[in-house]
């Protein structure tokens, strides 16, 4: 898929988003959600590296029960995807049409919505899409309520500012839901869902205390904090906003500060001040490594003069040994 294909994508996905809202807008306070709901994504094109579970496990993460007949599903609506119908086999660049309709129990919809955090800054195109999948285009000072699901257009970037004092940047092709803001004194925690792409958290009072509840959950890891900062990015093969390419999907995160519990399928690992981790996939143990500049936060100016500077004297010098030979 060419690199002008991809922002499209994304573009396209964030246009589905709010149509499908607006046919959603009729449901009254107290209603039930039908039987039958539209999902949120038709179609979307395949990204190189990207596998069919991923793919499921990433539109789909609640409904894991479900997860195989999906993948049959969408094996047999798309032949033209699959090498001799093999869901391992996905060819890149073709579209996907997803299952338009999934059959879930009714559930109530909230009438009573909780804001638990505001925009401080914005910029490109920044959606939140609430529970009955209404959406609206957020701006600095307006307010984000518990099952928001944030999204963010290619250029977007925002800022929030939650009811704990935490602050929270989500860059671009992000997708991230607010599961849970709870700030009382007895159940007092926060679970947040990062489908997709880049996120920095300063934490904030809740995850302080010994019996707050807190989770950064991600396709491929959960986190958990006791007072700290940190960034990552995951399910993000292309790089956007300064951020360069990394060629797979899986979990990189950078502790700024404190102390991080990172937890999925095969490991626990513990994660301090400075320490870089990487996961390629949800039952494959993390590995402590160097993560290369640009991976987790834009490349700024900045650094870019900085790496010029110092590869400049070692290219004089292989020059200098290469004018020797010459003479001699």
């Amino acid at each position: 898929m060419s690199e002008t294909a991809l922002p499209l994508f994304y573009r396209t996905v964030l246009k589905l988003l709010i149509v499908l809202a607006v046919f959603s807008m009729d449901a009254g306070p107290g209603a039930i959600a039908k039987d039958e709901i539209e999902a949120e994504i038709r179609f979307l094109y395949v990204q190189p590296g990207q596998t069919l579970h991923n793919i499921v496990r990433r539109l789909y993460p609640e409904r894991q029960k479900e997860w195989d007949k999906l993948k049959q599903q969408i094996v047999r609506d798309n032949p033209h995807a699959f090498i001799n119908g093999d869901e391992t086999r996905l060819k890149a660049g073709v579209r996907l049409d997803l299952p338009r309709r999934m059959v879930v129990k009714p559930r109530p919809i909230a009438t009573n919505v909780k804001q638990v955090g505001t925009v401080l800054q914005v910029k490109g195109q920044v959606i939140a899409v609430d529970q009955r999948k209404a959406s609206r285009d957020l701006g600095v000072g307006d307010g984000v309520n518990v099952g928001d699901k944030i999204v963010t257009g290619d250029d977007g970037f925002v800022r929030l500012k939650m009811i704990d004092n935490a602050e929270l940047d989500l860059r671009c092709y992000s997708i991230m839901v607010i599961e849970k803001y709870e700030l009382q004194s007895a159940g007092r925690g926060s679970i947040l869902n990062l489908l997709q792409g880049s996120l920095r958290k300063v934490t904030g009072e809740i995850g302080k205390g010994a019996e707050d509840t807190y989770e950064l959950k991600t396709p491929v890891a959960s986190v958990g904090v006791r007072g700290t900062e940190y960034a990552l990015r995951v399910f993000q093969s292309r790089g956007c906003d300064g951020s360069i390419d990394t060629g797979d999907e899986g979990l990189y995160i950078k502790v700024i500060e404190g102390l991080v519990n990172v937890h999925n399928k095969a490991a626990d690992t513990a994660v301090a001040k400075n320490d870089t981790l990487y996961i390629p996939l949800p039952d494959k143990a993390p590995v402590k490594k160097n993560i290369k500049p640009g991976v987790i936060e834009p490349v700024t100016e900045e650094a870019k003069e900085k790496e010029e500077k110092s590869v400049s004297p070692w290219w004089w010098a292989v020059l200098g040994v290469i004018a020797l030979v010459l003479v001699l």
